[in-house]
């Protein structure tokens, strides 16, 4: 007898929490509707304008397309970290480079040494493979991008933010995990 009294406000208790949970639910995914209404348009316009340029920054049409897309702030930064340590007119040590932009940029991802947008010297046929809007307001969006070299089976996983420079998008901050 104790059992059938028990079993019935066992599964009341269960299905009350399980209600909960969904209002819960319901009102997070709402709030999380809300504030991401503002970057809604970052999300397919960005990713659509990042497969474009990043893959037409590799071809031979395209290859001196870095300052068109960039911010000149990160045109100036990744030149900078390109260059670091070379015997080049202009160049910076380290330690410079830190000092100088250590405050604006994680520099830890700036791909000392590398090139704009891949590490590899040498590249075959680069696509854009995955584009993933992480967070964003009005003025600017991050996505995670995987940037894929089939011909040289090269992934390069980075991180890309991207502010609205009045009608267009501009590069504003890469950074490279690899």
């Amino acid at each position: 007898m104790r059992l059938l009294i028990l079993l019935p406000a066992s599964l009341l208790f269960i299905a009350c929490q399980s209600n909960s949970k969904m209002n819960s639910d319901k009102q997070t995914d709402s709030i999380a509707h809300v504030q991401d209404t503002a970057s809604t348009s970052w999300k397919n316009e960005g990713c659509a304008w990042l497969k474009t340029n990043v893959e037409k920054n590799f071809t031979n049409d395209g290859r001196e397309n870095m300052e068109a897309i960039t911010t000149p702030e990160y045109y100036e930064y990744k030149s900078d970290a390109t260059n670091v340590d070379l015997i080049v007119d202009g160049s910076l040590t380290a330690a410079e480079f830190e000092k100088k932009w250590g405050s604006k940029f994680d520099t830890k991802y700036a791909g000392i040494g590398a090139g704009f947008l891949i590490s590899g010297q040498d590249w075959g046929s680069i696509t854009l493979s995955t584009c993933d809007y992480m967070k964003g307001n009005e003025q600017e969006a991050t996505y995670k991008v995987l940037i894929s070299d089939c011909q040289y089976n090269s992934d390069y996983h980075r991180e890309i933010t991207l502010v609205k420079d009045q009608e267009n998008f501009k590069i504003a901050n890469v950074k490279e995990f690899d």
